[in-house]
């Protein structure tokens, strides 16, 4: 679902033509690429537990959504234990026995994060669904409150909103540059490993044939058939 009203969104291209082309160009694309991408994920229980990971970055704010209802009858809820862990498995969030419950966070590690859905017993996990609607970062903001809390018109938050989504771009992209240096470093390493295993391994092949030579030679010598 979109999180742009149509008001604003209006108003914001009616205000763009006093732009350059240039900065139209950067503004059009900055408004196709910032449009959240909002979803529940819905996934049946069939175990007794169930763990959806995400990764999220440092310092991100996490909203979760959830709830549990049986897969047959949707309007009937279903109690489950829930607990949400960082990357280095400490418990973030836990709480036993909700049908559903809004909680947000602010990650102080990057990696992995796991929230784990408990049923009872197997017989309930087989019978029940769960609803997840995480986002993290911009998606998470809730920019109307921020507007009303700063007096700012709906150009001012479009824009303000636009500013935070493109540092978190800023962000994810500087994330993936130090993994492709990462993973560059470890691509020299191990060919560089390699390259010094063949070179030891020639040499041991060397070595080995000049000694079979010296002792075929000896032992020949020895039998005087030299």
């Amino acid at each position: 679902t979109m999180n742009f009203r149509n008001s604003h969104f209006c108003l914001l291209m009616m205000s763009m033509s006093a732009l350059p082309t240039f900065m139209k160009f950067m503004v059009v694309l900055v408004i196709t690429t910032s449009i959240p991408c909002t979803f529940a994920l819905e996934f049946d229980m069939l175990f007794q537990t169930k763990c959806v990971m995400e990764e999220i970055s440092k310092n991100v704010l996490a909203v979760i959504d959830y709830e549990g209802f049986k897969r047959d009858s949707p309007s009937e809820k279903v109690p489950l234990s829930v607990k949400v862990e960082d990357p280095y498995g400490d418990v973030v969030y836990v709480k036993d026995n909700s049908e559903g419950e809004h909680y947000s966070f602010t990650t102080k590690r990057q990696g992995d994060y796991k929230t784990c859905f408990t049923a009872k017993d197997l017989q309930t996990a087989k019978t029940t669904k769960v609803r997840l609607d995480w986002k993290t970062g911009v998606a998470a903001t809730d920019w109307d409150a921020i507007a009303k809390k700063d007096n700012l018109n709906a150009i001012a938050a479009e824009l303000k909103r636009m500013e935070e989504l493109t540092k978190e771009i800023h962000e994810e992209m500087l994330v993936m540059k130090q993994r492709e240096m990462q993973m560059r470093d470890m691509n020299e390493s191990t060919n560089a490993r390699v390259a010094w295993f063949s070179v030891t391994s020639l040499l041991v092949c060397v070595g080995l044939s000049i000694w079979q030579l010296y002792y075929l030679r000896s032992f020949f010598e020895r039998k005087k058939l030299l």
